[in-house]
């Protein structure tokens, strides 16, 4: 009798094979975790140099023991490969993308309990490489130009499920208020509230972002978003914004007192594209007239 070929030592070190797979205590794989298992277990488990992680996932998946999932973005394809019975949610699977990507904006909002609404959208953000500080001070006609225009989206995104998932990719913040639940990272409250200010249509709109500042008040720490904001840096006076939620959200006045430490010299726009609008004189701020 021959030796056995690679799929029949693969199979006599079956249970071998399951015991190392839930030593991880992952049930999520990307191929490169497969080829790190692979390599350093090759040798215990008498596997010929020709046995590849290609064979090794064929193996696995045509046993059964793992799952593929594929996700088509428009440039890239995610491929990973879930283990065990209990199958992971789409957060734990948007998650896997990258090892830094985290739950964010509405998403994020919803994880933490601010909205009544069931948000059946996945935003989660990769963040660039650091870049040098912008110089750039935007004049109040660049302000204008830039809102009168619709809010710039990510063309990242895919159906995973039911649920869309938008795959966005911020600016580089060091990871600022980032924590980790139940193995999903995520914005912590006060980050979120910046994020939806900063970008209205990740957030449910301006009208959903407000009661979403309401259902906040009780938890969050505004000393903390001032100095997220001061760390942030943002080019636009999103303070502005941010300073006008807490005012219709009904914060305290020490609450309000502490944007305003931020200067306010030029007008601003609460969203995108305002049509029917009223001014807020202590925020310099466009918003929506039906906020009133």
């Amino acid at each position: 009798m021959g030796r056995p070929n690679k799929f029949q030592i693969m199979e006599l070190f079956k249970s071998d094979i399951v015991e190392m797979l839930q030593s991880t205590e992952k049930t999520i794989f990307t191929e490169g975790d497969l080829a790190d298992i692979l390599a350093d277990n090759r040798s215990d488990w008498k596997l010929p140099f020709s046995a590849s992680v290609e064979d090794f996932i064929y193996f696995l998946t045509n046993a059964t023991l793992l799952d593929l999932v594929e996700l088509d973005f428009p440039t890239i394809v995610i491929k990973r490969y879930i283990f065990g019975k209990n199958e992971p949610s789409v957060y734990e699977i948007a998650c896997s993308f990258h090892e830094k990507v985290y739950l964010s904006h509405y998403t994020a909002a919803f994880y933490h309990g601010l909205t009544d609404n069931i948000v059946k959208a996945v935003y989660i953000n990769q963040e660039q490489s650091p870049k040098n500080d912008n110089d750039w001070v935007p004049t109040q006609e660049a302000i204008h130009t830039a809102f009168s225009k619709p809010m710039r989206t990510t063309n990242r995104k895919t159906i995973y499920k039911g649920q869309k998932i938008h795959w966005l990719t911020g600016k580089n913040t060091g990871q600022l208020g980032v924590i980790e639940e139940e193995r999903i990272r995520l914005t912590n409250i006060e980050r979120t509230l910046i994020d939806i200010a900063v970008r209205p249509e990740y957030g449910g709109g301006v009208h959903e972002i407000l009661t979403m500042y309401q259902n906040a008040k009780d938890q969050v720490s505004v000393n903390k978003i001032y100095s997220y904001l001061k760390k942030l840096n943002h080019v636009y006076p999103y303070h502005q914004s941010i300073g006008f939620y807490l005012e219709k959200a009904g914060y305290k006045e020490s609450s309000l007192r502490l944007l305003e430490r931020f200067p306010i010299e030029m007008d601003f726009y609460l969203d995108y594209e305002l049509k029917d609008k009223h001014y807020s004189e202590r925020w310099k701020l466009y918003y929506p007239a039906y906020l009133d």
